[in-house]
């Protein structure tokens, strides 16, 4: 006759049949966020009430272990590659926002094939996207030198930055 036991631990559910020969077996474990730690716990548990004369399988008690080394190895890399990805998604801020008042091409040519230049007047990053907001540059005043610029702004993503003056 089996007999089922529930026990919790550390908001770990845990369930377990006794069988007819007087072992207990686990039956069900519910924890989204088992670590090895609480893997250890349980297999201790079932060493402890394991028949002396049936002993686990040592095989199959070592791949339960790497599977879940495995998966805790995959959780730890998933938070360092968004850790990444933020670092990643800062310097390139940091990078367009060095580029305020340089001038920049896009590599869009225009009908006549020159590339037009523009000047970065600020940055902005949209749902993770470094854009740059810059005046095209008109020509130059031939009496001051200084250049002339559209007043409307370009957005520019700052992967289509061809060239930085």
């Amino acid at each position: 006759m089996a007999v089922d036991v529930t026990y919790t631990d550390n908001n770990v559910v845990v369930n377990s049949q006794t069988g007819v020969d007087g072992n207990a077996y686990t039956t069900a474990i519910s924890n989204d966020k088992l670590t090895n730690d609480d893997f250890l716990k349980l297999l201790l548990e079932e060493l402890k009430m394991q028949d002396p004369t049936k002993p686990m399988d040592s095989t199959a008690m070592m791949d339960s272990q790497l599977k879940m080394s495995t998966i805790e190895a995959n959780a730890d890399m998933s938070a360092a590659m968004a850790e990444l990805s933020a670092s990643y998604k800062t310097s390139n801020l940091s990078t367009a926002a060095n580029m305020i008042d340089h001038i920049i091409e896009d590599g869009e040519a225009l009908s006549d094939g020159t590339l037009p230049a523009y000047r970065v007047a600020s940055v902005k990053q949209v749902d993770g996207e470094v854009i740059i907001m810059a005046n095209k540059i008109n020509g130059y005043d031939e009496d001051t030198g200084v250049a002339t610029y559209d007043s409307n702004f370009k957005e520019i993503p700052l992967a289509n930055v061809s060239k930085i003056f």
